[in-house]
């Protein structure tokens, strides 16, 4: 089988009993595989196969603490998808090299291009995928999210999908990946945020409110809030596909720094700063959330920016029973800050 070029995950929803779903982005088009071991039952090796996976990716192990045999197996999710992926992708090619793939250009675009349904079957024990263009309404893969009242009297101004320009590597036009940095009619450059839940939406955006409101910029660097996207199809304020952030120019995000090779005074200042924009948030009873190196941006003068107010948390970072509290965020502080200082092996010495 032919190898799999590079892809993105949009979407994955694993359902009841051996059921799955995944929305990928690969060849230039999307992908809806619906993916059930009922359609298997010919070929038992295929069925081994994701059996297996959906095993892995179920097991009361994985939803506690990574143990060292899963890390170095990678992440569940991830494999399940490749597997996936990979028993699709001769008949993804051969759909991509059939379509005419019009330009993503735009948000507008990006929500409406082509999909395709693939169902992969075996019969006789011969594997096969059936494929069908999407008979979905235009913008159904979308994202959305629902505002809720409060939010939706906020005077930020809405803008059309159709408006907002994909700004990416003409490398890639071929092969767009999930828009994030964006052009608006103004000219400035933004920060594409996607809401596919409602109270993640509004969870966000009322913390990036008050932190410009409260006057916290100065010591809390955080994207400020600019625009909303309109929701597709919907003509009130009350749906949105996504928030236009301010976009910071970053090199990486503080997960991807080796630690050991960082100066000691960048990794003392980086302590400091996020102990302070941490504190400066609880003193005006916002919550960061989903705290970990993941959410915290390291911009072109070596500062800290943190992201991500939607709410949620990441096992190792911060505990379950602590989610979405002052609490969570102090133990997910904690353990960053022991990631910061931690021993310098260049010299053997605790810095």
């Amino acid at each position: 089988m032919e190898e799999l070029p590079e892809y993105d995950i949009l979407e994955f929803f694993r359902g009841a009993e051996t059921d799955t779903e995944l929305m990928i982005l690969c060849y230039g088009l999307r992908f809806h595989i619906t993916v059930s071991a009922k359609n298997f039952r010919n070929d038992s090796e295929t069925t081994a196969q994701y059996l297996a996976l959906l095993r892995k990716l179920d097991s009361e192990d994985y939803a506690g603490e990574e143990s060292d045999e899963e890390n170095d197996e990678g992440d569940p999710m991830e494999n399940i998808c490749f597997w996936i992926a990979f028993k699709c992708n001769s008949v993804m090619k051969l759909l991509s090299s059939e379509e005419q793939k019009p330009r993503v250009r735009t948000l507008h675009d990006w929500f409406n291009m082509q999909t395709f349904d693939l169902v992969p079957k075996a019969v006789d024990g011969k594997f096969y995928v059936e494929s069908s263009s999407s008979q979905q309404p235009i913008g159904q893969f979308a994202p959305k999210a629902n505002l809720s009242p409060p939010i939706q009297k906020l005077e930020i101004p809405y803008i059309e999908a159709s408006t907002v320009k994909i700004l990416q590597d003409v490398t890639d036009m071929n092969f767009p990946r999930r828009p994030k940095k964006v052009l608006v009619g103004s000219g400035a450059i933004r920060f594409f945020k996607p809401t596919h839940c409602s109270e993640q939406a509004d969870r966000e955006i009322l913390a990036l409110i008050d932190i410009k409101s409260q006057g916290l910029s100065d010591i809390v660097r955080t994207p400020e809030l600019h625009e909303l996207v309109k929701g597709q199809g919907d003509h009130t304020s009350a749906t949105i596909s996504g928030i236009l952030l301010e976009y910071i120019e970053h090199h990486s995000t503080l997960a991807d720094i080796d630690m050991v090779a960082t100066p000691w005074h960048i990794r003392k200042k980086w302590k400091e700063q996020l102990q302070s924009m941490v504190r400066r948030l609880h003193a005006a009873g916002i919550i960061w959330g989903d705290a970990k190196p993941d959410n915290i941006l390291v911009d072109a003068n070596d500062d800290l920016c943190i992201i991500d107010f939607g709410g949620g948390f990441t096992e190792g970072w911060v505990d379950a029973d602590k989610a979405e509290s002052q609490e969570g965020d102090l133990q997910a502080l904690s353990r960053i800050i022991d990631l910061l200082v931690e021993t310098d092996n260049t010299t053997g010495l605790a810095v």
